[in-house]
């Protein structure tokens, strides 16, 4: 345990951000967050728990809006005088946090910013971590990009971790969540993912809607942090061979959340990149079996076929492994029964804990 002054940096209304703090918290820092406020997300619930929070407004002109939000962070820590920072996203706050000489300074890496980066985000990463004391990455391939981006630099895997009390099967609330949907008369395909580009959301609606040809009462929620669907998807989903077989859930908080994995015969997430995300784990974690890219990070944390279904982002493919899991109960249970075995002896929330608390009392001495 330590009472340090911990400044956080990141988007405020993120979950993850939020998670980060809460876990800070739960280790006995004295917690502060620092960031802007992503516009299309609805603000987070009771941050008050936290020591401070000092929204940063980026203004409205293009091309100085990350030079001023960096500003703002470094005035932030001016007034709190923090004694260790951790940023997250390597080219957005990492860098912002480099740039103004914070130190000792911890940069998470989320995946998008090194996997898929364009050149001007990279060398933005670049600085980051050079400027950094510690990188943690939460899958092998991304601390792998981090080691290329800036050889010298300590990286650390760190799991975001799950809640194995909150994330677990629990039949009764099952049934409960699919009344409250709407959805207790057939099986349910659940996503949890945001509807950027790369997050495929298009191909998981033809995924979906070959799929209902084979499987005509299946029903799919969209689960995403907005407050609404963009145009173009909010009107896919009405159109025939889609309407009224699409739930579309904006923010909940995680209890609920739990819930509807719980609500679920099948889970699918299929970005086009990615690294170890936390959405996944929760799924497997309430017994979800789950549909996930042939990406790295899955074939270096599941097994295909025993702990989820690996696929391209296609959309037929994606469809022909979701028909696999509801026309074949004793297989999905199966798929999982074993991927809440891998969460339990990979993915503890404690465990993590313990490993975030042992990397910062060694920077903070």
């Amino acid at each position: 345990m330590s009472n340090a002054r911990v400044l956080v940096a990141g988007w405020l209304n993120s979950p993850h951000v939020v998670a980060w703090g809460d876990a800070l918290l739960e280790l006995g820092y004295e917690v502060h967050l620092a960031g802007q406020l992503v516009e299309r997300w609805p603000a987070a619930p009771g941050t008050e728990r936290f020591a401070s929070m000092s929204v940063l407004d980026p203004g409205r002109v293009p091309g100085v809006r990350d030079r001023r939000l960096g500003r703002g962070l470094a005035g932030a820590a001016r007034a709190i005088r923090p004694e260790l920072v951790h940023a997250h996203w390597a080219p957005g706050y990492g860098w912002m946090a480099a740039r103004a000489g914070l130190r000792p300074l911890i940069t998470s890496a989320w995946g998008s910013d090194l996997l898929r980066a364009s050149r001007r985000l990279r060398a933005r990463s670049r600085r980051a971590l050079r400027g950094s004391d510690l990188v943690l990455a939460d899958s092998g391939e991304l601390a792998a990009a981090a080691r290329r981006l800036a050889p010298g630099v300590r990286v650390e895997l760190v799991q975001w971790g799950v809640d194995l009390d909150r994330y677990r099967p629990d039949p009764g609330a099952r049934e409960a969540a699919r009344r409250r949907l709407g959805v207790d008369g057939g099986p349910v395909v659940l996503t949890t993912r945001a509807l950027d580009p790369v997050y495929n959301p298009e191909v998981l609606l033809d995924a979906f809607e070959r799929l209902r040809r084979r499987v005509p009462d299946a029903q799919l929620v969209l689960k995403h942090p907005g407050a609404e669907l963009p145009g173009a998807l909010a009107a896919r989903v009405g159109e025939p061979g889609l309407a009224g077989a699409v739930h579309v859930v904006g923010f909940v908080d995680e209890d609920r959340l739990a819930d509807l994995y719980r609500a679920a015969d099948a889970y699918v997430s299929i970005p086009s990149s990615d690294s170890s995300p936390r959405s996944v784990w929760e799924a497997l974690a309430c017994g979800t079996p789950a549909v996930v890219s042939d990406l790295p990070w899955a074939r270096e944390a599941l097994r295909d076929g025993e702990t989820a279904l690996l696929v391209p982002v296609e959309a037929e493919a994606v469809a022909a492994a979701l028909a696999r899991l509801l026309g074949d109960p004793e297989a999905a249970t199966r798929l999982g029964r074993d991927g809440r075995a891998l969460t339990l002896a990979t993915m503890g929330r404690e465990d993590q804990l313990r490993r975030i608390a042992r990397l910062y009392g060694e920077l903070l001495a």
